[in-house]
């Protein structure tokens, strides 16, 4: 909460070495152009504090034997996130099969990780839960891969009736068709596609409106 309203909580989606980087397992095809926008908004998420949902991406060694370049393999350099998006008040969350977890969780660290072994997210019981159940003025999502995990993310939290807005600048994909189909779908479904630069500036705004100090002021987030 801030002020007694909900906040808005970032959800950062599987932003790792092998996803972002060019000696990754598997970049994405826009990894360059996206790296700004994401290190301008992890940069502003620490400046305001946002409460952030990270998920990653995690697969054993035994399921990915024989499997020529495996990406974000457990225990892997490659499967770690890239160090800007790692907020410094963080907590990793282990996953199991209970639904056992806090929705105080991000009143108690900024930023909460949970691991992912399949595509669809919600296959973790405690991303599931926090996601459908934690109190939110709307999920601001972005990562990778659009076409895939975002997808599923985004229109899994559509059909949990919550607010979602996707930084289409700040989202990897692996095929361009795809991923722009991808956003067209997702805009047909109801959600709302803005840039990095927005939301941000919509907050100083807002910031601004309540006589706050200008965070520009402060601290640059560029």
């Amino acid at each position: 909460m801030v002020n007694g309203r909900r906040a808005d909580v970032l959800i950062d989606v599987c932003t790792q070495r092998d996803y972002l980087l060019p000696d990754g397992a598997r970049p994405a095809t826009n990894a360059t152009q996206i790296t700004a926008s994401m290190k301008r908004l992890m940069a502003f998420a620490r400046w305001a504090r946002v409460p952030t949902i990270s998920c990653v991406h995690a697969r054993r060694p035994d399921d990915v034997r024989g499997i020529p370049q495996p990406d974000c393999v457990i225990g892997t350099h490659g499967q770690r996130k890239v160090s800007f998006t790692l907020l410094p008040d963080h907590v990793q969350v282990n996953s199991d099969n209970c639904l056992c977890v806090s929705l105080d969780l991000l009143q108690q660290h900024q930023q909460a990780i949970l691991v992912k072994q399949h595509r669809d997210p919600f296959t973790n019981p405690k991303l599931d839960r926090l996601l459908t159940e934690m109190p939110s003025r709307r999920f601001v999502v972005f990562g990778v891969g659009l076409e895939t995990t975002i997808r599923l993310l985004t229109l899994g939290l559509m059909l949990r009736h919550r607010d979602v807005v996707v930084l289409h600048d700040a989202c990897g994909w692996w095929d361009e068709e795809e991923g722009n189909m991808t956003l067209r779908q997702l805009e047909a479904k109801g959600v709302a596609l803005k840039t990095t630069s927005d939301l941000i500036q919509t907050a100083f705004n807002r910031y601004k409106r309540n006589g706050r100090r200008h965070p520009l002021h402060r601290r640059s987030v560029a």
